[in-house]
C-alpha cells in the first residue's frame, strides 16, 4: 500500500493549540498532562472532542492492542535477522529497542544499551491505562536476556487475568489505577499481581530482575517522528511531577533501574543528549510508521485511518521536524501548580531549519518509511536536503543510500583538515 500525503487544503486546523486545549472536558483525567503530549492536541486542532473521544473509549484499547502485538512480532523478526548475520550495516540499521517500546535504537548499540541499563536478564511489563475510564486495557511483558528478547506475552482488552484481584486489597487488576489516585502507588499494586502472574507464567526466570511500567494509552503511547523529540517526550512523561509539579508521573517504571532513576535527574537537554547517543550515536532518525497497522486501520476503522494521515501530513508538510538543537533547546509548556492550569500549553522551539518530506526528494510513502540522517545537535546546516540522509527504511527493509565506509571516509578527511589546520597554523608562527 503507498500511502500519499493529505493535500494541503485540508491542512488547516480548526483551532489554535491553545483552543484545542480547551476543548477537552475537565473530567477527562488526563487533561492536566496533555500539554506533554502534543500530537494529542495536533488531532484535537482538526477534530471536535465528542469525535475524538469516541475514538479514545471505544477503539484506542484495541487498535493500541494491536499495534503493540505486531511491534513485539516485528522485534523479535529483526532479532533473529541479527542473530544470522542478515543485517551486515549495522550502524546504519534502526531496531525497535524494546525497552521503551516507542524508541528506536541503532542496531549495532541495542545489547549493549539495555544490559547497561537494565541488566543481562530482566522482564519488564508495560501496562495501557485509558485516559477516560482510569482501567487497564492492555498489557504486554517482554524477557531480555544479554540485550536481546527471548520471550513476550500479551493481555488483550477482557483478558481474564485483568479481572485478577490483589489479594491485600482485593481490587481487581484492571481497575487499580482508577482506585488509586497517585500513579507510582498504583503501579506498586499492580507490580504485586504481574510478579506472580510472571513466575507463573515463567518460572525460569524467577530471579530475573522485574518492572512494571503504567502508561496512559491517548496521552502517553504516541511518538513523534524525531527520535529526539521522542526521548525528550519520555522525560516530559516520567518527570511531569517533579519538573511541571503535576500530581504525578504520566508513566513510570516501579521499581526504576538504578541508572535510569539517575538518568532522568538531569535537565531535559542533558537527558536527551546522553541517551540519544546510547541509542542513535545523537543521530536524528526519523522514526517509521508500521504499514501493516496502517492498513489494519483502514480496511476496519476508516475514521481512525484518515486522522493518523492527517497528523502525519500535518507534521510533515507544514510543522515540519525538529532538527536535535531545536529539540535541545525548546522551551516547554508552564504549569502552575496552586491555580492547577497551564499557563502556557505550546512547545517553544528555536527557529531555524526543520526537516520537510518535499525537501529530501523523497515520496510521502518513503518519508515515513523511517529516515537516518547524518545530522546531530552538533550540525550548522542551512536546509535539511536528501544529501543528509543514510538509509531509509527500518530494519530488514532498510535500503541504504550513502555508500558502504562512507563514514570512514568522512573522518578521514576530518583527520586531514585538522592536520592541516595545524600546519598552517606553524607555518604562520614561523613567519612573522
Amino acid at each position: 500500500m503507498q500511502l500519499e500525503a493529505v493535500e494541503d487544503s485540508e491542512l488547516k486546523p480548526k483551532r489554535t493549540i491553545t483552543e484545542a486545549y480547551k476543548t477537552i472536558p475537565d473530567e477527562v483525567y488526563t487533561k492536566k498532562w496533555t500539554p506533554l503530549a502534543p500530537l494529542t492536541l495536533y488531532d484535537l486542532q482538526f477534530e471536535d472532542w465528542r469525535d475524538y473521544s469516541k475514538l479514545v473509549t471505544e477503539r484506542f484499547d484495541e487498535s493500541q492492542a494491536r499495534f503493540f502485538n505486531q511491534r513485539m512480532e516485528d522485534g523479535f523478526e529483526l532479532e533473529k535477522a541479527l542473530e544470522e548475520g542478515k543485517i551486515k550495516r549495522k550502524s546504519e540499521t534502526m531496531v525497535y529497542w524494546g525497552y521503551p517500546p516507542n524508541l528506536t535504537i541503532r542496531a549495532d548499540l541495542h545489547s549493549s544499551s539495555s544490559v547497561m541499563i537494565y541488566g543481562p536478564s530482566h522482564d519488564i511489563s508495560f501496562l495501557g491505562v485509558n485516559d477516560i475510564t482510569r482501567e487497564i486495557k492492555l498489557a504486554f511483558n517482554i524477557h531480555m536476556e544479554e540485550g536481546y528478547p527471548v520471550d513476550y506475552w500479551f493481555m488483550m482488552p477482557n483478558d481474564e487475568f485483568l479481572e485478577r484481584r490483589h489479594m491485600k486489597l482485593g481490587y481487581r487488576l484492571k481497575e487499580i489505577p482508577k482506585r488509586i489516585n497517585d500513579l507510582a502507588v498504583a503501579a506498586s499494586r499492580v507490580r504485586d499481581i504481574m510478579l506472580d502472574l510472571r513466575n507463573e507464567r515463567n518460572p525460569q526466570w524467577a530471579d530475573s530482575s522485574y518492572q512494571v511500567a503504567l502508561f496512559f494509552m491517548m496521552v502517553g503511547g504516541a511518538k513523534s517522528f524525531s527520535n529526539w523529540d521522542a526521548i525528550g517526550q519520555t522525560y516530559d512523561g516520567v518527570n511531569a511531577q517533579n519538573k511541571y509539579n503535576l500530581p504525578h508521573s504520566l508513566f513510570l517504571y516501579e521499581p526504576w533501574p538504578p541508572m535510569l532513576n539517575t538518568m532522568f535527574a538531569l535537565t531535559r537537554a542533558q537527558w536527551c543528549q546522553s541517551i540519544s547517543r546510547m541509542l542513535s550515536m545523537n543521530q536524528l532518525y526519523m522514526q517509521h510508521v508500521n504499514k501493516d497497522i496502517i492498513e489494519f486501520g483502514k480496511k476496519n476503522y476508516p475514521d481512525e485511518f484518515y486522522r493518523n494521515l492527517r497528523n502525519m501530513s500535518y507534521r510533515l508538510k507544514v510543522l515540519g521536524v525538529p532538527l536535535p538543537r531545536q529539540t535541545m533547546d525548546c522551551i516547554p509548556p508552564e504549569y502552575d501548580p496552586e491555580k492547577g492550569e497551564w499557563k502556557s500549553v505550546e512547545w517553544k522551539y528555536p527557529a531555524g531549519p526543520r526537516v520537510f518530506y518535499q525537501d529530501l526528494d523523497l515520496s510521502f510513502d518513503e518519508a515515513i518509511s523511517g529516515l537516518l540522517f547524518n545530522i546531530t545537535h552538533r550540525s550548522k546546516i542551512e536546509k535539511v536536503t536528501r544529501d543528509h540522509i543514510i538509509s531509509i527504511g527500518h530494519g530488514l527493509d532498510t535500503k541504504y543510500l550513502k555508500p558502504e565506509g562512507w563514514a570512514e571516509e568522512m573522518k578521514k578527511k576530518r583527520r586531514l583538515q585538522k592536520k592541516v589546520k595545524k600546519i598552517r597554523k606553524v607555518i604562520k608562527f614561523k613567519n612573522k
